[in-house]
């Protein structure tokens, strides 16, 4: 806090060419992102699901393979064969207790023999797991496989809507400061005062539509209201797909 009372705010950067000025407003539009996300939520739920009504559909989702998964075991034994098969004939060509006449005659040719019909179950087996796909959609592999898929449109439209009812929020509170002036609570009054607080009654006659609003009990938000209703008056709303203007007026207790 400064002697004149205001608040000396530090930025860290490393953009040293940057306007403090231009920094300030990046930060802000910044934080306004935040608050966006954080107020939406609280006050519209733009995160929350109203219903889970589901359509029950066919699981076309694709999922493991049992047939490749036994195909992966197939292959993984003839690998161990042969592998097995491997260290058997470098343990024969390293026993010395075994007369060279015997190795060279007998034991050789059949650990060779060995080595050649494991190799060739190693090369058959991945073969064969070649053609087998990895993934299959859940339904080939499970005829009766089903999904329940939330329906998006629906939830969609949901999102639109409340966007749409944050947006007018925005709006009113932000045209009701121009007249209330107060930076730190505005948003706050509006949503209590107006949008929760204010009863009253909406008239319909086939010419117009006349909302009837009962007076805030704070004189400086009446003040407010009043003139932002004046504001609003002067180029009346209207329902989409209905032309009759929707005027707006305070009640006298």
């Amino acid at each position: 806090m400064s002697e004149h009372g205001k608040v000396a705010l530090q930025i860290l950067t490393s953009d040293f060419d940057a306007c403090p000025a231009e920094i300030l407003a990046w930060l802000k539009s910044r934080w306004r992102e935040e608050n966006f996300l954080k107020y939406a939520s609280e006050n519209y739920g733009i995160d929350k699901i109203c219903d889970y009504a589901a359509d029950i559909e066919v699981n076309t989702k694709l999922t493991d393979n049992p047939a490749r998964k036994a195909a992966n075991a197939q292959v993984r034994d003839a690998d161990k064969n042969l592998a097995a098969a491997g260290r058997a004939f470098a343990a024969i060509l390293a026993d010395p207790s075994v007369p060279p006449a015997v190795k060279n005659g007998k034991l050789i040719p059949a650990a060779e023999h060995k080595i050649t019909a494991a190799r060739k179950q190693a090369k058959a087996a991945a073969e064969a797991r070649a053609k087998i796909p990895a993934k299959l959609p859940a339904n080939q592999i499970e005829p009766e496989a089903q999904v329940a898929v939330l329906r998006a449109r629906r939830r969609g439209l949901q999102m639109v809507l409340r966007l749409l009812a944050h947006n007018a929020e925005h709006w009113l509170a932000t045209h009701l400061n121009a007249y209330l002036r107060d930076d730190d609570e505005y948003r706050a009054i509006t949503r209590q005062t107006i949008i929760r607080g204010l009863a009253g009654i909406i008239t319909f006659t086939p010419a117009a539509v006349t909302v009837t609003l009962e007076p805030p009990g704070t004189p400086r938000v009446a003040r407010a209201v009043a003139l932002l209703i004046d504001e609003i008056n002067n180029t009346p709303p209207v329902i989409p797909g209905d032309n009759r203007p929707i005027t707006y007026r305070i009640t006298t207790k």
